[in-house]
């Protein structure tokens, strides 16, 4: 499923991806088309699944405004999109189901336009 949601994000055919979650590293290490990075600075996306490895991005990212690269950051909790605007999306569980979204504005301000399989899945407000 991440490798269809990021690679609408990319262009090319790869995507770089750094996240400190050990299962998602596990299970995106057989991936052909995501590219595990080690720093974030060099990353297509960060995909983010607790709130201190959030908080932790969110200040570098703030600390390092002159970051030649920043990440599109993704997150595995709905609550996490109400933390930070530089949050694009989310894919998470509710009450036993997958749910996935993509903030407009967000998409707007990265001049990201998702493939037409994902519009349903954009909201314009939380």
């Amino acid at each position: 499923m991440y490798d269809s949601i990021f690679s609408a994000f990319s262009l090319n055919g790869s995507v770089k991806v750094y996240t400190n979650d050990k299962e998602y590293r596990e299970v995106f290490g057989d991936s052909k088309r995501i590219i595990l990075s080690n720093k974030l600075e060099e990353s297509d996306i960060a995909l983010i699944t607790d709130e201190q490895t959030l908080q932790s991005v969110l200040y570098r990212l703030r600390v390092h405004k002159n970051m030649r690269r920043k990440p599109v950051l993704f997150v595995t909790n709905y609550q996490f999109l109400k933390m930070s605007d530089d949050i694009l999306g989310a894919f998470y569980w509710r009450k036993g189901r997958s749910q996935l979204l993509f903030i407009k504005k967000r998409l707007q301000q990265h001049n990201i336009t998702l493939p037409q399989e994902y519009q349903n899945f954009i909201i314009d407000t939380l």
